[in-house]
């Protein structure tokens, strides 16, 4: 009995003390991966913002003509009968989305968005932004220089040829005037800077339930080419440049529009 126990007792021992020791080593294991998941789920508070962009040819999302006729009744006298626009392009950069005491970087590197005519939704980029109620957006249509310009990929270089020539331009926007059935081809140049600051309503709210926004860049030619009293304006007459990039100016409106649709969102 005792060269039993002598034998036994040696051997069982490591093997419970191992069991043991395995148990706790996988129960340590499963804590630290639930932890490490519970971590990372409150560690996720960031959501995506995509911008849309579309074209109106009038104030509003519409697919009518992109020709301006005089306004009959109008009692300033215009050189032009009509214009069509055939082209339009716009220098944005450092476009910002912010809260009410932060903002978010969505793009800084200056871009050409050359608007489509036919009115057709365009994809403009895609960016992670923090969790937050975002109440306003800023940004900027803004000249480029030739040193800032070399900076960026060759395809980019060749899209700022035209802003760069003679002169820094931030807005191009190509077509032909109309007068007694004569048509001439225009090309009205703007050197516009200037930071736009616009209210988003509804507010766009990033959180873990809507993780994922769109927002839609919507430009509006109705007026650019319109006086305040709705006469034609001649983009070939410079006396117009002031009062026709202004126009430009506040023709770019930003809103909610997860649908894509190109118009506002209700909440």
């Amino acid at each position: 009995m005792k060269t039993y126990f002598k034998s036994i007792i040696p051997y069982s021992i490591p093997r419970n003390i191992f069991a043991a020791m395995f148990v706790i080593l996988a129960m340590v294991v499963f804590t630290l991966s639930n932890g490490c998941n519970d971590d990372t789920t409150a560690s996720n508070t960031y959501g995506q913002i995509s911008m849309t962009g579309q074209y109106s040819s009038s104030n509003s999302p519409s697919n009518t003509p992109t020709t301006m006729m005089k306004h009959s009744g109008v009692s300033e006298t215009s050189v032009i009968d009509s214009l069509k626009i055939t082209r339009a392009r716009f220098v944005i950069r450092d476009i910002k989305f912010k809260t009410q005491s932060d903002s978010s970087m969505f793009r800084a590197t200056p871009f050409v968005l050359e608007l489509n005519l036919t009115s057709a939704m365009q994809e403009m980029s895609v960016a992670n932004v923090p969790y937050g109620t975002y109440r306003k957006i800023e940004f900027d249509v803004h000249r480029i220089n030739a040193n800032e310009a070399a900076t960026l990929s060759p395809v980019e270089q060749t899209q700022f040829q035209d802003f760069l020539a003679g002169d820094t331009f931030s807005i191009i926007i190509s077509g032909s005037t109309y007068t007694n059935g004569v048509s001439a081809a225009f090309t009205f140049r703007s050197r516009l800077n200037v930071k736009q600051k616009l209210d988003m309503s509804p507010e766009i709210i990033i959180n873990h339930p809507s993780p994922a926004v769109n927002a839609t860049m919507l430009v509006s030619s109705g007026g650019w080419f319109r006086s305040s009293t709705g006469a034609l304006l001649d983009p070939t007459d410079s006396t117009n440049e002031n009062a026709i990039s202004d126009n430009l100016r506040t023709s770019i409106k930003v809103f909610k529009d997860d649908n894509k649709d190109g118009s506002k969102d209700s909440n």
